[in-house]
């Protein structure tokens, strides 16, 4: 459940930096186009999963440490999508990121 609400959040932050990188012609263009809506309407799908997943058990230290792994995909997709460079300061967070995600899901 929380997995899928990262994932949905990761791929909404990309419509949104896409349209932020775009050429508006207004300001109200630059609120109101496709890639701004869908991309809230995705952050608002992702946060009613994760507050699903929470009525379902899951306890809020758990389910904010498997969120995380959101900014692993933001990082990772945004490599892929931007050909952003994934820096070595980059991969050792993320390699911490999912130490720390195994450590406690596994303690």
């Amino acid at each position: 459940m929380f997995a899928a609400s990262a994932t949905i959040a990761a791929f909404a932050q990309m419509l949104l930096k896409k349209s932020a990188m775009e050429k508006h012609d207004s300001v109200l263009r630059e609120y109101l186009n496709w890639k701004v809506i869908v991309g809230y309407g995705l952050m608002f799908l992702g946060m009613l999963l994760a507050l699903f997943g929470y009525t379902k058990g899951v306890q809020v230290k758990s389910g904010s440490v498997m969120e995380s792994i959101g900014i692993v995909e933001v990082a990772v997709l945004s490599a892929l999508f931007f050909k952003e460079k994934l820096t070595k300061k980059k991969v050792a967070g993320i390699v911490l990121i999912i130490a720390g995600i195994l450590i406690f899901n596994l303690a």
